[in-house]
This record gives C-alpha cells, structure tokens and sequence, in this order.
C-alpha cells in the first residue's frame, strides 16, 4: 500500500454504494441489499443509500422494510420529490392507498413539473373510483410530455370507460404514431365495436394481423365481434 494512501470512509462507502447499484442492475436484489447496508453502516446521513437500498427491498416485494428507508431518506433530505414519489409507488403497491396520495401531493407540491408523478396519482384516483380526477392527471403527464405514449394510452384507457369514445380515438390516434403496439389497435377497434362500428373494428383487426397473426388477444377480440 502507498504510504501517501489516506482512508476516507466516504470513498468505501460509495464503492459499495456503487456496488449495489451493479447488482441491482442485474437483477440480484438480495445482494444489492447487502452492498447498500454495508454503505448505510459507514455512512448514514447519505439519503441516496437508504432509497437504492429501498428500491432493492421494494423489487423484493419487502415493502415495509422499503416504506422504513424511504421514510429514512425523505427525512434526511425532505426537498426530493423522487423520493415521495418513490414511497408513493410502495404505498400504490401495497395497497395503502390513502397513504400513496400523501406521498404523490407532497412530490407534486415539491416539483409540478413532473409527469410520472400526475400519471401515478392518476393511476391512484382510478382505484378509488375518482374517474375523473384521474383524467385531470392524466391530462396534465399529457401536456408536460406528449411523447410517451403510456401516458396517451392509459388516458385513452379512461376516456373509453367514461365513454368519450372520440377522444380516446385520438388518444389512440397518437399512440399509434409513436409506436405501432397492437395493443393500441386492439383498443381502437374495440371502441369501433363499442360504437356499433362493427366493420370499421374488423378492418382494423385484420390489418394488424397481417403483422401479429398470432396474437391471441387480437383473434379472441375479432371471434368475438364477428360471432355477435
């Protein structure tokens, strides 16, 4: 060893940080663990170990070990809006809804000019029946990135159970020009069908089944029309 080498913890902290991180990456959570404990044990004012350490337990499914680190990180650094956002995303999964709102509003009120954050409130809202409070998120991940075609199709997903056929079409419409999923065809003649367009939606599903002809979802979906 050099004689001009000097420890630092904070160097030794962050090369397990860094290793977690590579085994998080490749799918080996249990390890990751392992490596962001060994970082939070030398350092444990850095908030980053306990949300890497978080998402290790939450891939996991260990939501309440996941719930403690981000409580941990957010209260280490309470000006991170990723961070609630995080805790909101366990809280959605582990079924405590109310709770995950909490999380979504303070990450919204921390940054309103993230998407994510309206489109898993919106997702949230949708649970609990609140249809039209979810459209308003949705709305808003739309216009803050209109690009991604999640956000048009879960919107577009809405509009058809409310019933607003049209605009889900346009949805769809849009969707469909970022990336051509035959999901977004599928839903596109359904709502022909839904419309009483019975050979407008056949159209549809046979030309996309020259590309997937075997996507079971689309032959169910066109059995069914064509049989009623």
């Amino acid at each position: 060893m050099s004689e001009n080498y000097v420890y630092k913890k904070d160097d030794e902290a962050d090369d397990y940080n860094e290793r977690g991180i590579s085994y998080f990456n490749v799918v080996q959570y249990a390890d990751a663990v392992k490596e962001f404990t060994k970082a939070i044990n030398i350092i444990k004012t850095d908030p980053d170990y306990f949300i890497n350490r978080a998402l290790a337990y939450y891939s996991m499914h260990m939501y309440n070990d996941a719930i403690k680190d981000c409580k941990s990180a957010i209260e280490l650094s309470k000006d991170r809006g990723d961070y609630h956002n995080t805790l909101g995303s366990i809280y959605d999964d582990a079924n405590e809804l109310d709770k995950a709102l909490q999380e979504f509003d303070a990450a919204i009120k921390i940054e309103d000019d993230m998407p994510d954050y309206y489109y898993n409130r919106g997702n949230v809202y949708w649970k609990q029946n609140e249809r039209d409070l979810a459209l308003n998120d949705y709305s808003k991940a739309v216009n803050l990135n209109s690009s991604d075609p999640v956000f048009l199709y879960k919107r577009s997903q809405i509009y058809t159970e409310l019933k607003k056929y049209q605009e889900a079409l346009l949805d769809l419409d849009e969707c469909i020009k970022l990336a051509r999923n035959p999901e977004y065809y599928k839903d596109e003649a359904n709502i022909y069908y839904l419309m009483g367009k019975k050979e407008k939606a056949l159209e549809i599903l046979d030309s996309v089944l020259k590309y997937s002809p075997e996507n079971l979802s689309l032959k169910a979906l066109r059995a069914k029309i064509e049989n009623e």
